[in-house]
């Protein structure tokens, strides 16, 4: 540190060491003993990209979140806080990986992810990139090699299963033109070719230096050639060298830059037919054919991504039925999760220039719950699509506790028609967020109104969405029913009434004390003693039942209901923890509903009466806006919230 600046220069000079101290340099034959110490770096390219994800660990996860053709399914943590809400493409890429690394037909297959703008099908293939770039097993290549080549291509055929069985690997492919050249020139003496003392050298992935990652964009049919896949004549070293010469030749097209690693093909079913023919050998015996030479032997897991309309033309064409068979298609629609929804935007906003702006609570949820009931597709297992919306989030609703959902049947239908495939895109929702921030960045906070009205204001200037999708998707956002503006005028009514409920949270622990007194004594059957007078009576049945049928707990199940209540009681108290009426959510919430039940016109005459001036009412509503502030509100967007519900309960009144 130099007067609490950095020391800039040693920090480049260590940063320097440490990129010297990763090369490397030697012959086959020391590269022979590398392999036999750790035969993960000659492992294939689909093996290493497999292996790549799988170091960052897998979890479990909850089995609601599967359908029954995934019961395997876990959360690949390479992934995490990087893309939300896709856990099943995920696992069908998973799948596919790890077929391809243990050579099967299957993984011979040209993979293609297929869903709607931004469901994260490029953000996948981007982020695999970026994993190769940084992980920490070395690769090794033929030095001079243009295509970066295993120096295990050295070892003749005739010699390779002897040393299939030393090293504990697999040995694939021959050697491309420019090495076979160079071996034939360079390492041959009286007929014998001296392949372990070719020189070998450490290779790092790079998109950037062409090294590994090939990445293929179609453009104009017209114009475009197969050359920018399979690399091209020199014209000005065809002169020096000869045609047939590899000199010659630009082993440079994305194929041959991709080998050892990965192909990004963007909107690969946009190019031309011809470009598909190519990739097919590549994919199934890693061959491609360059002109005026023999077959070239590469390793690399294509990748192609396109969207639904695309390949559900590609499909219905004839000709193409060549191909059918040689892709394997992965299904990548939007997520259906709220929450995960909500890190989808929470990840864009901090990475905008708004990220400095306040945003109200339940904006971006109320955003993303527009954007799922977009995606979702009905149901006969439930009332309706909000319904549906939050058992796919996890939550229990009041329908989930009068009757048992069946969530995996629920989730495996929804598959089956295509859920997630159509409605509202991430871009769309961010479009209308990034509108709203603008608009108030004056204000430095933008609230679940302004978010409404930017959303509704959006769709003025979208693209590409019929009249009658239009008229349902306002139905969704502005409907009396069913709806987001709905959902938002239950939580902002809710808001206000817990802020009124933690206003008075002594009436709230006095009336969970009183239920528990009764409930245990119910429980115990014994009779309740009045503490004032000494008197004893009957548990309070009525006080009970008014409670628990809040929370739709039926008569048959009260018994059951109560008794769980204490043995959660008693796991606490084991733990040496607290139990207030916070402390066990079901009977939380039917104390907070029963509470809101009674303050419900004392919350219309605070909020409704704004001109009151006398000091109680000023206080309770300066004590649910400090409360609100506690929650996250800030001052604008309490007040907007305040004033939001005033007036929904000046039109009720």
């Amino acid at each position: 540190m130099m007067n609490g600046t950095p020391d800039f220069k040693q920090i480049i000079l260590d940063q320097r060491s440490k990129l010297n101290n990763s090369e490397w340099e030697g012959t086959t034959l020391d590269y022979l003993y590398l392999v036999k110490e750790s035969p993960e770096i000659a492992q294939f390219a689909p093996g290493r990209i497999y292996n790549m994800i799988m170091k960052y660990g897998v979890e479990d996860i909850p089995d609601e979140l599967k359908t029954r053709s995934y019961d395997d399914m876990v959360r690949y943590k390479f992934f995490d806080n990087k893309i939300y809400g896709i856990l099943e493409p995920i696992h069908d890429l998973m799948r596919f990986l790890k077929a391809s690394a243990r050579r099967t037909e299957t993984g011979k297959r040209i993979l293609i992810m297929v869903g709607p703008v931004s469901s994260g099908k490029s953000t996948i293939a981007s982020l695999i990139k970026r994993g190769l770039e940084n992980d920490d097993t070395p690769i090794y290549s033929i030095k001079g090699c243009p295509i970066n080549e295993d120096p295990l291509h050295l070892i003749p055929l005739n010699d390779r299963p002897y040393w299939e069985n030393q090293l504990g690997v697999k040995i694939e492919g021959h050697l491309c033109p420019v090495c076979q050249m160079m071996v034939d020139n360079e390492y041959t003496e009286n007929g014998h070719v001296k392949w372990e003392d070719v020189s070998v050298v450490k290779t790092f992935f790079s998109e950037q230096r062409r090294k590994g990652i090939g990445t293929f964009a179609p453009s104009d049919v017209k114009s475009q050639d197969v050359t920018e896949l399979i690399g091209r004549v020199n014209m000005s070293k065809m002169t020096r060298y000869g045609e047939t010469d590899p000199r010659a030749y630009e082993f440079n097209g994305e194929l041959q830059v991709a080998n050892r690693g990965l192909i990004e093909y963007i909107e690969i079913l946009k190019a031309d037919v011809k470009f598909h023919y190519i990739l097919i050998p590549a994919a199934q015996e890693q061959l491609i054919k360059s002109p005026g030479f023999p077959q070239m032997y590469i390793d690399t897991l294509i990748l192609g991504h396109t969207n639904q309309v695309e390949f559900d033309s590609f499909k219905s064409e004839k000709k193409n039925e060549a191909l059918h068979d040689r892709i394997y298609p992965i299904y990548v629609p939007w997520n259906l999760r709220v929450d995960d929804e909500v890190k989808i935007y929470e990840k864009l906003i901090k990475e905008s220039d708004f990220r400095n702006i306040h945003i109200a609570p339940y904006t971006l949820k109320l955003a993303a719950q527009f954007a799922i009931l977009s995606r979702l597709t009905p149901s006969t297992k439930v009332s309706s699509l909000v319904e549906k919306m939050k058992i796919y989030n996890g939550e229990i609703t009041e329908e989930m506790r009068k009757q048992e959902v069946d969530v995996r049947a629920l989730r495996e239908e929804g598959r089956a028609k295509g859920e997630g495939l159509t409605g509202i895109s991430p871009r769309f929702i961010i479009n209308a967020l990034n509108v709203a921030l603008g608009m108030k960045e004056d204000k430095q906070c933008i609230n679940p109104i302004d978010l409404i009205r930017s959303l509704r204001t959006n769709f003025d200037h979208q693209m590409g969405i019929e009249d009658k999708d239009k008229e349902r998707y306002l139905a969704m956002l502005l409907g009396e029913k069913e709806s987001v503006s709905a959902e938002f005028k239950d939580i902002a009514r809710k808001e206000v009434n817990m802020a009124f409920i933690s206003a008075y949270e002594e009436q709230a622990q006095s009336l969970f004390d009183n239920y528990m007194i009764n409930a245990s004594a119910f429980c115990r059957k014994e009779k309740v003693q009045d503490m004032l007078t000494g008197e004893s009576s009957d548990p309070d049945e009525k006080l009970m039942r008014q409670i628990e049928e809040l929370i739709g707990v039926p008569v048959n199940s009260k018994m059951e209901f109560r008794q769980g209540l204490f043995v959660h009681k008693a796991s606490l108290l084991e733990r040496g923890l607290p139990f207030t009426f916070k402390d066990y959510a079901p009977l939380k919430d039917a104390i907070e509903k029963f509470l809101i039940k009674s303050l419900k016109d004392l919350v219309n005459l605070t909020l409704a009466n704004k001109a009151a001036t006398d000091e109680k009412t000023k206080k309770r509503r300066q004590d649910v806006f400090d409360r609100l502030i506690t929650k996250g509100y800030c001052e604008h967007c309490a007040n907007t919230l305040l004033q939001f519900i005033s007036e929904v309960l000046r039109k009720e009144s």
